[in-house]
């Protein structure tokens, strides 16, 4: 038996389900998935929900994918799953 070291594992790789510049919509996100994002988008930034943005980042970690939007000229950090 052989024991395997951090460079040898393999990591699922997260494929961005949008592109850059693509125009985009925030929706809320369901509160089963994420409640806290859930609530912080519905009290702190309800003005961004079904407002549309175009994507100007995107960062892929092994927690997933976060889109950096230009909403009005203000940038928001969301997940995949608020947008359509």
């Amino acid at each position: 038996m052989r024991q395997l070291n951090l460079f040898e594992l393999e990591f699922e790789q997260h494929q961005p389900k949008f592109q850059l510049m693509d125009t985009v919509k925030v929706i809320l996100i369901d509160e089963q998935l994420d409640s806290e994002t859930y609530h912080y988008r519905k009290f702190y930034e309800a003005h961004i929900i079904n407002k549309a943005g175009e994507i100007t980042n995107i960062h892929i970690s092994p927690a997933g994918v976060t889109y950096e939007v230009d909403i009005y000229g203000a940038k928001y950090y969301l997940l995949e799953e608020e947008l359509i």
